[in-house]
Formats: structure tokens, sequence, C-alpha cells
């Protein structure tokens, strides 16, 4: 699933998601987050919080679970208030 932000041309953030199951029929959802940002945007942040953005997904996902951590995802890249 890809999203893209129509205010901010060249962001993109791409979610992988995969079903896990193990042996015992558990079936488990196992999400990524991929960034696709303009090189300049690299270049600005300094913060690194583009490069720490997977990781930081995975831990919204433990917090909140897949629909509200996909939700807040997609209200960063539409928020109206620039």
């Amino acid at each position: 699933m890809e999203i893209r932000s129509a205010r901010r041309p060249g962001f993109e953030l791409v979610i992988v998601w995969r079903i896990q199951i193990d042996e015992e029929g558990k079936v488990s959802p196992k999400l990524d987050l991929l960034t696709k940002v303009p090189q300049r945007a690299l270049e600005l942040d300094k913060n690194r919080v583009l490069e720490t953005a997977p990781q930081s997904f995975r831990t919204l996902l433990e917090a909140l679970g897949i629909e509200a951590a996909l939700e807040s995802l997609i209200k960063l890249l539409c928020a109206e208030n620039d």
C-alpha cells in the first residue's frame, strides 16, 4: 500500500504487509514501512527522522495497533495545517 501526499510531492510511504502462519496455524500480520523522499529532504533531516521511520512505525504498531497506526500515517501526510 502506498500513501502519498498531495501537498508534498515526492514524499511517499510504502506499507509492506505480509501474513505469517506458524506451524500451529496461528496467523500474524507483519507490517513494514518504507520511505521514498526527495534527496534534498534527506539532506535536511538532521535528526534522522526519515532514517528511523521504519522502527518508529513498528513501535507505533505495538502501541496503537494496525488500524490506528495506519490512520496516524495518513493524517500525518494529509495534514491541512501546514
